[in-house]
C-alpha cells in the first residue's frame, strides 16, 4: 500500500468568523490535486476523498466541498465523528486480533471512541479532543503552566467520564497521535521491531513521557528523538490526554495500531463493509507468502498463534519478522517467535 501524506493542520486554519481561511481551502485543493495525480499515476481505478473534523466544524465547508469537486472532479464525502470513529475500528479489526476493545482515535480536531465487542463494533462517540484544539486551547505557554495542565487534565476527564462502556475495556489507538508517543516510547528503549504496529504502550511509559515534555520548552522537545517537528507543540496535550484516557479505562497501556482512517477506507473499498475474518492469515500471506505446514516444528511454550506465524517464517531471514508490520500480531507475539528461532 502507497502512502503520503502532508500535514495541513487545518483546525489552525479557522479564522474567527469560524471559516477555513482562503489560504487553507487553496492549500486543501492544491494538496488534493497533487494526490490525485499520484494516484493516477500509480493506476488508482477510483479515488475516494474523505473530509473529517477540522471540515465538519468550519462555518464555509460546503463552499471548500464545491470548490474541490468543481476543481478536479473529485467528490468529496464529509463524515460524521462517528462514522470517523467507525473507520479507524474498521483498519483495527482487519490488522489486530481484536475481539474486545476500545479503539481510540485522536486527530488534529477530534477524539473518537469505537467499542468492539466479539469483533462487532456496538458504540461510537466522538468528542472535540482533538490535540491541536486541545494546545491552543489551554496549552499557550512554553512551557505550559502547572495551572493550565490542571485545566487541560479537567477537561479531558470531564468529556470522557461520561462514557459508559470506557471502565475495564482494552484499548487499541489508532492514527498519527498515538503514533509519535509510541514511536518516542520505542526509541528511547532501543526497541528491535522496526515499526509501531500492535506495539504495547505502557500507562507508566506515558505518564514519564508527560511529565518529561510538560517541563520543557518547544526547543528542547524538538530534539527528542522520534518527534517529527510538525508535533512538537500539540505532543504535551496527546500524551496527558491518551494518559488520563488510559487511567479513566482502568487499564495498563494500549496497543497501537498504525492502520487508521485512510486505511479504513480502503479496507472497505477492497473487501466490503465487513472486517477480514482472519488478519492473521492477511498478514501471513502479505508478509511471508502463506501458511507452513501444520506438521512442521515449532517450539513449545508458544501459542497456537505464534506457532503459526513460526512455522510461516520458517527458513526466512528474522527481519521478514521485525522490519515492516505484520496484520494479525501482536508485537510482544512477534518477539516470542523471534526468541524462539
Amino acid at each position: 500500500m502507497y502512502q503520503q501524506g502532508e500535514a495541513l493542520q487545518l483546525m489552525r486554519k479557522i479564522e474567527a468568523s469560524g471559516a477555513l481561511s482562503a489560504s487553507a481551502v487553496q492549500a486543501v485543493v492544491a494538496t488534493l490535486r497533487e494526490f490525485g495525480e499520484k494516484a493516477r499515476e500509480l493506476g488508482a481505478a477510483s479515488i475516494e476523498v474523505v473530509a473529517t473534523s477540522a471540515v465538519r466544524d468550519a462555518q464555509n465547508r460546503d463552499e471548500l466541498l464545491r470548490e474541490i469537486v468543481t476543481d478536479d472532479g473529485m467528490a468529496v464525502r464529509l463524515v460524521s465523528g462517528e462514522e470517523e470513529g467507525d473507520l479507524a475500528a474498521h483498519a483495527v479489526q482487519c490488522t489486530l486480533p481484536v475481539r474486545d476493545a476500545v479503539v481510540v482515535d485522536m486527530g488534529g480536531g477530534s477524539l473518537q471512541l469505537s467499542l468492539l465487542r466479539d469483533r462487532l463494533r456496538v458504540a461510537s462517540m466522538s468528542f472535540p479532543l482533538g490535540a491541536l484544539r486541545l494546545a491552543d486551547r489551554f496549552l499557550v505557554g512554553d512551557p505550559p503552566s502547572p495551572d493550565a495542565l490542571v485545566a487541560l487534565r479537567r477537561h479531558v476527564v470531564h468529556a470522557l467520564g461520561v462514557v459508559p462502556w470506557l471502565p475495564g475495556a482494552p484499548l487499541v489507538a489508532a492514527g498519527g497521535s498515538a503514533r509519535v508517543l509510541a514511536k518516542m516510547a520505542r526509541k528511547a528503549a532501543d526497541w528491535r521491531v522496526k515499526h509501531g504496529h500492535g506495539y504495547w504502550l505502557d500507562h507508566d511509559a506515558m505518564l514519564d513521557m508527560y511529565e518529561r515534555l510538560s517541563r520543557a520548552p518547544a526547543r528542547e522537545r524538538a530534539t527528542v528523538p522520534g518527534l517529527p517537528a510538525s508535533r512538537v507543540d500539540s505532543v504535551v496535550a496527546v500524551a496527558l490526554t491518551l494518559s488520563t484516557l488510559t487511567r479513566l479505562a482502568r487499564q495498563p497501556g494500549m496497543h497501537l495500531s498504525t492502520y487508521g482512517i485512510r486505511e479504513g477506507v480502503a479496507f472497505r473499498a477492497l473487501h466490503g463493509p465487513e472486517p477480514i475474518d482472519d488478519p492473521a492469515a492477511a498478514g501471513i500471506a502479505g508478509r511471508l507468502g502463506g501458511e507452513g505446514p501444520a506438521s512442521a516444528y515449532a517450539p513449545h511454550g508458544l501459542s497456537a498463534r505464534e506457532s503459526r506465524l513460526f512455522r510461516a517464517a520458517t527458513g526466512q531471514p528474522t527481519s521478514v519478522l521485525i522490519d515492516k508490520p505484520i496484520q494479525g500480531f501482536w508485537q510482544e507475539e512477534i518477539l516470542r517467535v523471534v526468541a524462539a528461532r
